[in-house]
């Protein structure tokens, strides 16, 4: 098994076509067909289903799938650090973060730093919190940003603020008395949360696990969240920052919910030998000390 055969397996599931990966991949359809042949042949056993409608995972697919995304990343994250180490022009720094962080807070950050700071690039790639503490323990990001504590011996965790948790709702479609919400209340209106991969959801859990409340929907992303508000679909718990500016513009309303502890902390978390890196330490510095102040 070799690097070239797990990208020819990703792509062809990615593109679900063996002659669309082929194309993508630049080699003839025999071509990929044998290396996925042999592929699995060194797994030993069946990956994909092939059919008129495209590929198909196998369990055992899905279970190399999950596997080569990690290997290929730190392949190509060996191959970015020796052409770096070679031209010793520019220094990427590869970030890992939460939803919340990714989108809402860290842009900012990272603007206000490449002002003064030219020969630094980012990598941001944004996912839900359990893949972001995976990524930072196999390495296949320098720094990442989670949504809820997390201890290890191997991985320092740094809080850096907190942010505010929210009810939101569509003011169209509910009328809340007097701008305020309880537990009791809240469990007469449908949910969309984030899935449980994700700290805030875990915050959720476990403010309301005593109450009888009716999740209606789970979703992977705050802005899917909030799509499907403005839809009439539901409301949910969410960070405030998440949701000011449609708050601003009247889109949402969102209140505090008496009874439950409503704070998101949100947490820096690095392998402690990336501190070898001296540009991904003294980004992390930066953040430590500034990062409150530059969030968006």
């Amino acid at each position: 098994m070799n690097i070239q055969s797990l990208i020819s397996f990703r792509e062809t599931v990615r593109q679900n076509s063996i002659s669309k990966a082929s194309n993508k991949l630049h080699l003839t359809q025999s071509a990929l067909s044998q290396q996925l042949q042999n592929l699995e042949k060194n797994i030993g056993c069946s990956l994909l289903i092939r059919s008129n409608k495209g590929v198909e995972l196998t369990k055992e697919g899905e279970i190399l799938l999950e596997y080569a995304e990690s290997i290929i990343s730190l392949y190509e994250n060996m191959l970015s650090d020796i052409n770096e180490s070679l031209h010793n022009k520019i220094s990427e720094i590869k970030i890992l973060s939460c939803n919340i962080v990714g989108e809402y807070l860290l842009p900012c950050s990272v603007y206000i730093y490449k002002t003064k700071h030219s020969n630094i690039k980012f990598d941001i790639k944004i996912e839900n919190t359990k893949k972001v503490i995976e990524g930072i323990q196999n390495k296949i990001a320098d720094i990442g940003f989670i949504d809820k504590p997390f201890v290890s011996d191997e991985i320092e965790s740094k809080k850096i603020c907190a942010n505010d948790l929210v009810f939101v709702y569509n003011p169209k479609k509910y009328k809340i008395p007097d701008n305020k919400i309880n537990l009791s209340r809240l469990s007469e209106i449908p949910l969309v949360l984030l899935s449980k991969d994700n700290g805030i959801r875990y915050i959720i859990d476990t403010s309301i696990k005593e109450e009888n409340i009716k999740i209606e929907m789970e979703l992977n992303t705050i802005e899917s969240i909030k799509a499907s508000i403005v839809a009439g679909m539901g409301s949910s718990i969410l960070p405030y920052t998440s949701v000011k500016s449609e708050v601003h513009a009247g889109i949402l309303s969102a209140i505090p919910i008496e009874g439950m502890s409503c704070l998101c902390d949100i947490y820096l978390i690095y392998s402690k030998d990336i501190l070898n890196k001296s540009y991904v330490k003294e980004f992390i510095e930066f953040i430590l000390k500034h990062g409150k102040e530059t969030f968006c």
